[in-house]
C-alpha cells in the first residue's frame, strides 16, 4: 500500500527552519489552484453537455 510519508525527503528540522512563503506568493498559489480547478470543472461540464447533445 502506498504511504504518503515516504514521499517527503525533507527532515523535520529542515521543515521547521525554512521561512514561510510570503502572503503574495501564497495568494498567487491559491489563485492558480482555484483557476486550474475551475478550468477542469468547465471542461468536464462542456464534455458532459456535448455527450448529452449526441444522445
Amino acid at each position: 500500500m502506498h504511504q504518503r510519508y515516504e514521499e517527503s525527503t525533507a527532515n523535520l528540522k529542515e521543515l521547521m527552519t525554512i521561512a514561510p512563503i510570503s502572503q503574495q506568493a501564497y495568494t498567487a498559489h491559491v489563485r492558480a489552484k482555484v483557476d486550474a480547478r475551475r478550468q477542469m470543472e468547465d471542461a468536464r461540464e462542456e464534455a458532459k453537455q456535448r455527450s448529452e447533445e449526441v444522445l
